[in-house]
């Protein structure tokens, strides 16, 4: 009987995964991504851990190990109806499988660099080699669950959080991985907009170093804006963004980055009112999307929403706890910047998304 539920395939396919299949694989993967987080917190508190072989890299690494023993437990089940190991990996799999040969010599490659170099203790354990390797394998195998769920048709009456569950879910996860690798620019790690501006006159001796924590901080609105607004183009283009995705994603990122350097009133505040914000977001951009505008407009809408409401919803919170040090040419300044940067990404987008559609027959 597997035999013959085998031969019912062509030869170029491959087994869907379950819908629960995806949810466990979605689970190992929050496991990896909150031990990561959580060895994030070690390293920035814990100035003098020195040693690779710690509780925090223990839950990260078992997490890894768990994702990998359950993609040997999904081809093992196919197998058994018949399907041969080569393509027994479900559907949006078998990249997971590369990931882990990535995620594991970056993780014994990690092992013997700080057993040889010691401990990176800054931004230099952001940008360490070995560290970049675990981002790629991490990254394909957090994604199993999108692929695997977005190769399937979407839903005729429209994406449902509960029938997209396990691909917004994965999304979310490998956004938070970029999100750890760009802490050092990111919004909810510190208050930059708190700072004030100190003005010394261009040219003059200490102008570049007196702007430069504004610029960092500039910055991180940028990076951040992009770094939210891109999952929610990437599902929007594929139709597969339901009610509550921007508030999950945005929710996720904020927290845990601002876990990562120790809750302090001014970010755990900041990440409260950014995810009230992008609840606020939710209804507008429902409302954007039963418009009757084109795709293009219609993506620049929902990408420039983003940004237009949580934006100002943290700097509220900041300024109720630390205050805003930047004056209002800067700090208005940067909220309309990032629109624009949003809606070009959203019109971007679009205009491929129209491309297509005008060319085909």
């Amino acid at each position: 009987m597997g035999l013959l539920a085998a031969s019912r395939h062509d030869v170029g396919q491959r087994p869907n995964a379950s819908v629960r299949e995806n949810l466990v694989t979605v689970a190992f993967g929050g496991w990896l991504v909150l031990g990561l987080f959580t060895d994030g917190w070690a390293h920035l508190n814990l100035p003098a851990l020195e040693t690779f072989f710690t509780p925090w890299h223990g839950m990260l690494y078992s997490g890894f190990a768990g994702g990998a023993l359950w993609l040997v437990v999904l081809a093992r089940r196919r197998h058994r109806l018949g399907w041969p190991w080569l393509r027994a990996l479900p559907v949006g799999y078998p990249l997971a499988a590369v990931g882990v040969l990535a995620f594991g010599a970056g993780g014994v490659g990690d092992m013997l660099w700080h057993l040889a170099l010691g401990v990176e203790t800054g931004i230099d354990a952001l940008l360490s080699p070995t560290h970049l390797i675990l981002l790629v394998g991490g990254s394909l195998v957090l994604t199993s669950a999108l692929r695997a769920g977005w190769a399937r048709p979407p839903d005729p009456a429209g994406p449902s959080l509960h029938g997209e569950l396990p691909a917004v879910l994965s999304l979310v996860l490998v956004t938070a991985l970029a999100a750890f690798f760009l802490l050092y620019v990111s919004v909810f790690t510190g208050a930059a907009a708190a700072d004030g501006l100190t003005r010394i006159p261009e040219g003059a001796p200490g102008h570049e170093a007196a702007e430069l924590p504004a610029v960092t901080g500039l910055a991180a609105y940028l990076i951040t804006t992009v770094l939210l607004v891109v999952p929610v183009l990437l599902a929007q283009h594929t139709r597969r963004r339901p009610p509550g995705m921007i508030v999950l994603l945005v929710a996720v990122v904020a927290w845990l980055s601002a876990a990562v350097g120790g809750f302090s009133v001014s970010t755990a505040l900041a990440a409260a009112a950014a995810t009230v914000g992008a609840a606020v977001a939710e209804p507008i951009v429902a409302r954007i999307d039963r418009s009757g505008l084109t795709v293009a407009v219609r993506s620049a809408a929902v990408a420039a929403t983003v940004p237009a409401v949580i934006w100002p919803a943290q700097l509220l919170a900041l300024a109720v706890t630390d205050g805003v040090g930047w004056p209002i040419e800067l700090w208005s300044g940067v909220v309309l910047l990032s629109v624009l940067v949003a809606a070009t990404l959203g019109v971007v987008t679009g205009w491929s998304t129209d491309a297509v559609s005008s060319t085909t027959p």
